[in-house]
């Protein structure tokens, strides 16, 4: 009889592993089947992982690193992770409060002396995007200074030339490059070492992440993914010229396996105690942490961060519940985010959109058609039945804009036209349409939507109404129009 039962364990134990093989092997499919369309589109070039307890599922590089010579991606090739690399400076801010150096309360006037902003804003405020500091790239000057720039104090002096984006901190959220960059000049000053070797020696070396480190647009690196902007007209372009230096904010370059590790860290206390994780896991203001972003689904806390610059997009997405780790680095622009949200609507078994031709690439490769339509509101309809609306302005501006540099004036308008048709309390739609009208010499019908921005700004108290305003003053005065 007790070898009886003692068979009958063994049978169901063997089934039950089958079933959760067959389900394993049904999900991989079904992943490769949709970053094969992915492929299939041109949407994504990369390196995909998918973990569960430090488990590798699924990994699979796709794509080329170096067009110009045919090199293809692999799972070791160095991608420019962007603002992913926030979570390195947090986690050592965190380091240095555990170790008594900080504490996060601490005004950030007590640790750089020549802070001009004041002693109201905390390390708190910096981490977690409530400082009110704005974003360095956003200086008249940083274009031109970009390439040059290698130590963070030499990036200093235009985070500290800015206006505060509000005055009062902790009142609301407002993501902050310029606050991770002085998060790393605090970091310098208490260690006495340059950021970079701080986070090598403190949080790379440690896990063995040998593939990720600061490297500079002019360093030679070995099997480094170069990044690509994607024309809707199917050009591609080089970012190196546009792409951010990298510092605390981000940049890094990092690889899938090295991420990975990273990810297994955060559930031991190599890195960070119990309690430092806890503050950097709690949401404080728009689902954000302490350089991580916060979010709950599946019930699931998912902790982790995007990235995104010109040729490069980047996902890092745990799950603490499930344990589940999905990261995904592009070197296109754009696109991690919508591939980690496949394989999350995969593994958790919920409907997702099979990927499909962006909206942009339709309407830029259905032209003829469109343009056939007699009114804007017979394309919209067209579209809203293909299912094509769009959710929010920025994706037929990017269309607009970039129709009217292939020379297609006339489409371009409109395509903005449209864009003011679904999205008429958007004031920025209005001052596009107003540029366009510009470029193709109605200058009647571009101060009637310049204006038609201002009043559409200041009915809504829009944060660009300045901006909005100097934009009609300038075509004004260029143009000698009342």
């Amino acid at each position: 009889m007790k070898r009886l039962i003692k068979k009958q364990t063994l049978l169901c134990l063997l089934l039950f592993g089958l079933i959760v093989n067959g389900y394993s092997q049904s999900q991989k499919k079904e992943i490769e089947d949709a970053m094969q369309k992915f492929v299939a589109l041109d949407q994504f070039s990369g390196t995909v992982l998918l973990a569960k307890e430090g488990k590798i599922l699924y990994a699979k590089a796709f794509g080329e690193a170096n067009k110009e010579f045919n090199n293809k991606n692999n799972l070791d090739t160095k991608f420019d992770i962007c603002s992913m690399g926030k979570m390195f400076t947090g986690v050592a801010i965190m380091q240095l409060e555990e170790q008594g150096k900080l504490n996060v309360n601490d005004p950030v006037s007590k640790y750089l002396k020549e802070f001009p902003f004041g002693d109201k804003i905390t390390i708190h405020h910096l981490l977690s995007h409530t400082s009110g500091t704005g974003n360095y790239f956003r200086h008249p000057d940083y274009r031109l200074k970009n390439n040059t720039l290698r130590e963070v104090d030499e990036m200093l002096p235009l985070v500290y030339d800015q206006k505060l984006v509000f005055k009062e901190p902790g009142e609301r959220f407002s993501y902050s490059n310029s606050g991770i960059v002085i998060l790393g000049a605090i970091i310098e000053e208490i260690t006495g070492e340059k950021y970079a070797d701080y986070i090598t020696n403190n949080i790379l070396s440690p896990l063995g992440m040998h593939n990720t480190g600061i490297k500079y647009l002019d360093d030679v690196v070995e099997n480094r993914a170069t990044g690509y902007i994607k024309s809707i007209a199917g050009k591609f372009n080089k970012n190196t010229f546009i792409i951010p230096t990298a510092n605390p904010s981000g940049g890094i370059l990092s690889t899938v396996n090295d991420l990975l590790k990273f990810d297994q860290a955060l559930y031991t206390d190599k890195l960070i105690n119990d309690s430092s994780k806890e503050k950097m896991f709690t949401a404080i203001k728009s689902r954000y942490g302490y350089t991580f972003q916060v979010d709950n689904r599946y019930d699931n806390k998912i902790v982790g961060h995007g990235g995104g610059a010109p040729g490069f997009t980047s996902n890092f997405s745990r799950y603490l519940k499930d344990k589940y780790v999905i990261i995904v680095l592009s070197n296109y622009d754009r696109i991690a985010r919508e591939v980690a949200q496949t394989i999350e609507a995969i593994i958790y078994k919920r409907e997702y959109r099979f990927p499909r031709k962006k909206l942009p690439n339709y309407v830029y490769d259905n032209q003829q058609k469109l343009a056939s339509f007699k009114t804007i509101k017979d394309i919209a309809s067209f579209l809203e039945k293909k299912d094509y609306k769009p959710r929010f302005g920025g994706v037929l501006n990017y269309a607009g804009y970039e129709t009217m540099e292939e020379g297609n004036i006339d489409y371009a308008i409109t395509i903005f036209k449209l864009n003011v048709y679904f999205f008429p309390n958007i004031p920025q739609v209005y001052n596009s349409l107003a540029e366009a009208y510009e470029t193709n010499k109605q200058y009647d019908l571009a101060l009637e939507n310049y204006k038609k921005a201002v009043d559409v700004a200041e009915n809504k108290k829009h944060p660009l109404l300045n901006s909005l305003k100097k934009s009609l003053k300038e075509f004004q005065e260029k143009n000698l129009l009342k």
